[in-house]
């Protein structure tokens, strides 16, 4: 009898190299990238939202967990990753490292401290890498699909981090991804749990929820949504009880700067907020609204778990076309569940999202006008999902279980691509 154990191991020792591979890449990209390509070697290529971060991690370890919304940290999520964080920073302090505090101008050009916070965001992305993987299995993904997909994730979370220093965004996916893998083997809890740990990182996981719903059904969602709104509602109360009005406006109104980031054609109907800032919070509402109704159509194939993840891959996708000002790691999650999709279709409808995901990750770095930059990230968005389209839900009988089902137990997936199309 075949031993899947070795197979195992290295599918794993190939996620680690990858996610080593983008650790030390990342790394050098920040220290050594302005000596060798911009020929200035007095500062580092540190990116500059870290250290906001990084301020609000230290109140935590102050014990000022209620300052976090109004000490000028930038923050417009729960504090779920700067947890994480605090005792990081807190080392980086203990050692005497040297950091930047956000606002503070000119920023300190070689924090040390980076070198002891860097790689420990940059080793968040090996998190999303691991549940791509894992959910593309679970979908029936042959081995080298996901080799390839293991690549196409890093390459879509490496900037996320290496260049915008946002972890929290990168390790909401991946425990997004590993709920989706939960409940697909039918661990309700545990999806519930690791849902839940996404919405405490990032809260656009909660566009995620009325999928979950769909699949459970009316008679199992009570005890999933308590399990999603633990961790959350614990960090929620800790900081809106005493300090209601700071976290009201930070995470409701979520101000951000059309002047820094890109403008869409939504600017014109956000709320003005002074000093340059719009609401970017009411927006993202009508992308919400959009989920549930995506959701409602879940429920009429909530027993196809391929479906139900590309749904995922669009509704984390009407963020972006909703959204009045845009970053450009906004998409990394809609690209990464759209490979997973399309891992397990044909070799050309998998390359071709990947080439859609790598052109709508460059396109976000262009500033043209806001009506040129939206109708491209859409039009490019809206092609890579329709590549990834999972198609026709039969399989014949020799394909074995059907994979793509929530009710079934786990299926391991033949070594070969599918060349059909």
């Amino acid at each position: 009898m075949h031993d899947p154990q070795p197979r195992a191991r290295t599918d794993t020792r190939w996620l680690l190299a990858v996610s080593a591979f983008a650790v030390l890449t990342g790394m050098a990209y920040t220290v050594w990238w302005a000596t060798l390509v911009r020929h200035r070697s007095f500062y580092w290529v540190v990116p500059g939202d870290i250290w906001g971060t990084v301020r609000a991690a230290h109140w935590i370890g102050w014990g000022g967990l209620s300052f976090i919304y109004s000490s000028k940290t930038g923050l417009v999520t729960l504090p779920g990753f700067h947890v994480l964080l605090a005792p990081i920073v807190a080392l980086a302090s203990h050692l005497g490292l040297s950091e930047s505090a956000p606002g503070i101008l000119p920023p300190v050009p070689k924090p040390t401290a980076w070198l002891l916070i860097g790689p420990f965001l940059l080793a968040c992305g090996a998190l999303p890498l691991f549940a791509a993987d894992a959910l593309a299995r679970r979908l029936g993904a042959s081995r080298w699909a996901r080799r390839a997909l293991a690549f196409g994730t890093a390459a879509a979370v490496w900037p996320t981090i290496a260049m915008w220093g946002h972890a929290e965004d990168v390790l909401a996916l991946g425990l997004a991804l590993y709920a989706v893998v939960a409940l697909s083997n039918r661990r309700l809890g545990a999806a519930g749990w690791l849902l839940g740990g996404a919405v405490a990182m990032q809260l656009y996981a909660v566009a995620l929820i009325p999928l979950f719903v769909a699949v459970v059904g009316r008679r199992k969602v009570a005890p999933l949504l308590a399990r999603i709104a633990i961790l959350p509602g614990f960090l929620l109360v800790a900081v809106i009880v005493p300090n209601f009005d700071a976290t009201v406006h930070a995470l409701f109104d979520q101000p951000n700067f059309p002047t820094v980031d890109h403008a869409t054609p939504w600017l014109l109907l956000a709320p003005k907020l002074g000093h340059g800032a719009v609401a970017a919070g009411p927006g993202r509402v009508i992308g919400l609204l959009i989920a549930v109704v995506v959701g409602a159509l879940g429920m009429r194939h909530r027993s196809d778990a391929r479906y139900i993840v590309w749904l995922g891959a669009v509704v984390l996708g009407l963020r972006c076309v909703f959204e009045s000002v845009m970053d450009p790691y906004y998409v990394m999650p809609v690209i990464v569940l759209a490979l997973v999709v399309a891992s397990q279709r044909s070799v050309i409808r998998f390359a071709g999202t990947v080439a859609g995901g790598a052109g709508l990750t460059v396109l976000t770095y262009f500033r043209p006008d806001m009506w040129a930059y939206w109708s491209e990230m859409t039009g490019v968005m809206v092609v890579m999902l329709a590549l990834a389209w999972p198609g026709t839900l039969r399989r014949s009988a020799r394909e074995g279980p059907d994979v793509d089902a929530f009710d079934q137990p786990p299926y391991e997936a033949p070594s070969t691509v599918a060349v059909s199309a």
